[in-house]
């Protein structure tokens, strides 16, 4: 994604980018075979430049980061997942009509911290193993 405000992460710097981050995340997952991901994209890549002083925009291949979709519970590409300070606030699966996203976004970006309060808290003791 040279040129573009979408960092491309995998489950090596995970933690780094989405864990750690002080502003809202919006992660893509995808996959190399999905159309509906390539159609998506533009857009995913337009709003990480609209919004890129108040969130992070990245996306990560679930072929090469098969354990950080698992861990996550992706099931189908894309799928979008939002994350404030780490913690998964709101998901949306498959090609959808670009306001949505971007709505999406924007309430992501609006609520902050209040987010934070309704999300789940990920264990850290989750290893990849059964």
């Amino acid at each position: 994604m040279n040129g573009s405000n979408v960092i491309e992460i995998g489950d090596v710097n995970w933690g780094e980018v989405v864990e750690s981050s002080k502003k809202p995340v919006i992660v893509m997952f995808y996959s190399s075979t999905c159309p509906y991901c390539k159609a998506m994209e533009p857009y995913f890549v337009n709003y990480a430049k609209e919004f890129k002083n108040a969130a992070v925009f990245a996306r990560i291949n679930i072929e090469t980061s098969p354990w950080t979709a698992e861990r996550y519970g992706v099931q189908g590409t894309p799928t979008f997942k939002f994350f404030c300070r780490g913690r998964p606030v709101w998901e949306q699966v498959g090609q959808i009509y670009p306001s949505i996203l971007k709505n999406a976004v924007e309430d992501v970006i609006s609520y902050g911290e209040e987010c934070i309060r309704k999300s789940t808290p990920i264990g850290q003791n989750i290893t990849g193993y059964a």
